[in-house]
């Protein structure tokens, strides 16, 4: 099949058909050749190819001359053969082109979506209609006549193709955000690291400490000595060692590492470091574990 878009070309030379294998032996495609004389011959590529076409021959003992490109000249002479279907690609471009700039439907969308007849009567107003031409300027005016709607808080007209669409959004009663107001230890062992970006430090690094103890507290003391109330911002490190229990049948490598991680889940922390006994119980065996973690906080962060 002839591509839309190609390009002729003339190549001449002693052997001008060995000029067809050399192009087929570099994967260039060659469409309605022609034989002009005993030396020269017409054929036709993809445009995109031509490029390669003159590098192939570079430096040969082949003259190859570009006529011109083919692809409005074979749409011109597709079209003159089907007057109708031209007729019809010429209706559906102008359709496209001048229908796009009416407005056909109207989509009202956001939190107050529900308000739909009162926007549709803020859009008639200004004078953004179905079946009339989309005005920007009278956009503006239903945007400005949207926003003056009671509890009305933001208002948006956009046109993508033939649709308005409206976003309206009413103002809601959000109550206050909630923050934690101290940062606690959720196990016991020996603070590592500690950083409180809003309240007040009350351990440092190298403290030990327990289960639930307060590490930073929601308050920061005035320049004149007063307690002022507020709420951490703050992370923590704490090196913990926690100990378990793991029951087992038998006595291998594979259990072993079932034990490690099945207390590794309950500490909740990253393993440092890892001890394990192993006794025999009845028919099987227990292994005593012991890990040694690091569990990490944080509070409004």
């Amino acid at each position: 099949m002839m591509p839309l878009f190609r390009t002729s070309f003339e190549v001449e030379g002693l052997a001008p058909y060995r000029a067809l294998d050399k192009l087929a032996t570099r994967g260039i495609s060659v469409f309605g050749v022609q034989k002009l004389s005993p030396t020269r011959l017409k054929m036709r590529v993809k445009s995109k190819e031509m490029q390669k076409v003159f590098a192939i021959f570079s430096g040969s003992c082949y003259t190859v001359t570009k006529v011109r490109r083919e692809s409005f000249s074979r749409l011109r002479a597709a079209l003159l053969r089907r007057p109708g279907a031209a007729a019809a690609a010429l209706v559906f471009l102008l359709v496209a082109a001048f229908g796009s700039a009416f407005v056909f439907r109207v989509e009202v969308v956001g939190s107050a979506a529900y308000r739909r007849d009162a926007a549709e009567a803020c859009l008639s107003r200004a004078g953004v209609r179905i079946f009339l031409p989309y005005d920007a300027a009278a956009a503006d005016r239903a945007e400005r006549e949207l926003l003056a709607l009671p509890g009305i808080v933001f208002a948006e007209v956009k046109k993508s193709g033939t649709v308005v669409t409206v976003t309206l959004e009413e103002e809601e009663s959000t109550p206050p955000p909630s923050y934690a107001r101290s940062l606690y230890a959720p196990c016991a062992g020996r603070v590592e690291e500690i950083v409180a970006l809003r309240g007040t430090p009350l351990v440092k690094a190298g403290d030990e400490v327990s289960e639930g103890q307060e590490l930073v507290g929601g308050f920061y003391v005035t320049e004149d000595g007063q307690t002022a109330q507020t709420f951490s911002v703050a992370r923590c490190s704490i090196i913990a060692s926690v100990t378990g229990e793991y029951a087992s049948p038998e006595r291998s490598p594979q259990a072993l590492r079932d034990a490690v991680a099945a207390l590794s889940l309950r500490a909740g922390g990253e393993v440092l470091s890892s001890q394990v006994q192993v006794r025999a119980e009845g028919e099987g065996f227990v292994y005593e574990v012991t890990l040694r973690v690091r569990v990490r906080c944080s509070v409004n962060l």
